[in-house]
């Protein structure tokens, strides 16, 4: 999970300091963004099975429950996030695009 992780931080500051320069590159790294989110979700669908198995098997109310599956499970928070920051900058991307499209 690490290296997706770096490899969309690395792709996102690259987009943010506008190095990319080309719409040929933008192409490349939204293309990359995107294979990489989906290999984020593969990570979010096993912590969610952990979280669901946590929250499940507790003998306790739902809610200490959840809070338990939470506690031991902070990943999932933790992908989601990412994932939801990391669509943004997808539609960024794919906004740039198409103004460069429109331009020439």
């Amino acid at each position: 999970m690490l290296e997706v992780l770096t490899k969309i931080t690395d792709i996102i500051e690259t987009y943010e300091s506008g190095a990319w320069v080309s719409a040929e590159n933008l192409r490349i790294m939204l293309r990359e963004l995107t294979a990489n989110n989906y290999y984020l979700t593969k990570y979010n669908i096993e912590y969610f099975r952990k979280y669901n198995a946590i929250q499940y098997k507790h003998k306790g109310s739902v809610s200490s429950g959840k809070i338990l599956a939470e506690e031991e499970v902070p990943e999932l928070r933790m992908i989601r996030k990412i994932m939801e920051a990391t669509d943004n900058v997808i539609w960024s991307m794919r906004s740039e695009l198409s103004i460069i499209k429109n331009e020439n």
